[in-house]
């Protein structure tokens, strides 16, 4: 009978820790990919940005790729740098070399 007390007693402020997990219908579920203001998305055009290949990847370049793409933002991938591998369409990526210049650039 102390047992069953004993354990009883640890496992209830465990319990009263845990959240449940979050439901698509939940407030604070937020929708990743921003909406424009006539309802469709913002989407990455890569037709505009071969322009940038061997530039050096700094802050007025990076803007003026992300501002002529109408990307949303942008992430500069150095060498050996990990990245995630997830796909958005309102994200432009900037692969560099050692030298900071662009060897690739895409929208994802």
């Amino acid at each position: 009978m102390r047992m069953s007390l004993m354990l009883l007693a640890c496992a209830l402020p465990l319990t009263a820790c845990s959240t449940p997990p979050k439901s698509s219908t939940d407030p604070a579920v937020v929708d990743p990919v921003p909406h424009v203001a006539d309802g469709g998305t913002m989407k990455c055009n890569p037709d505009v940005l071969e322009q940038f290949n061997g530039k050096v990847a700094n802050e007025a370049t990076v803007k003026q790729a992300v501002a002529k793409s109408g990307a949303k933002n942008a992430r500069v991938v150095k060498p050996g740098m990990a990245v995630t591998m997830d796909f958005r369409e309102d994200r432009l990526t900037i692969n560099v070399n050692e030298k900071n210049e662009i060897e690739r650039i895409g929208c994802n």
